[in-house]
């Protein structure tokens, strides 16, 4: 019998770790749409413990200052608050400078000794690579 490889998916930590939280969904991750989208941020309400500090990991829209630290407030609820769109992902509420905005969680870094930095590079990575 020959060696079989594993798939590459089955092969990574992280692809188990969003798997989990999305979902069997075969040889594949689900692709990113709204029901996705509201799973995982009920994934992330339930594990992320807000308030928690990070950095803008570039420029978006009006928000410009990637140097000054932020603080993450929330995550809005994709529900009641508003209508995701893939391109954005989820949106999240954070005070910099002394000044609420609203931004694509995505575009949020944490330190890499955060308890938050997997969450959010999953996250991350699965709103990248499966749209």
């Amino acid at each position: 019998m020959p060696d079989q490889k594993p798939k590459k998916w089955e092969t990574t930590s992280q692809t188990r770790r969003l798997r989990t939280i999305l979902g069997d969904h075969g040889d594949r991750l689900p692709r990113v749409g709204v029901e996705t989208l509201r799973r995982f941020h009920a994934y992330l309400v339930e594990h992320l413990a807000f308030q928690f500090q990070g950095r803008l990991s570039d420029p978006i829209g009006p928000h410009r200052d990637t140097r000054s630290p932020l603080t993450v407030i929330l995550l809005m609820d994709p529900i009641n608050e508003y209508a995701p769109e893939e391109m954005y992902g989820l949106i999240c509420k954070a005070e910099q400078n002394g000044e609420r905005i609203e931004l694509p969680l995505d575009r949020i870094n944490v330190e890499e000794v955060s308890p938050h930095y997997q969450l959010l590079e999953d996250y991350r990575h699965w709103l990248w690579n499966c749209q």
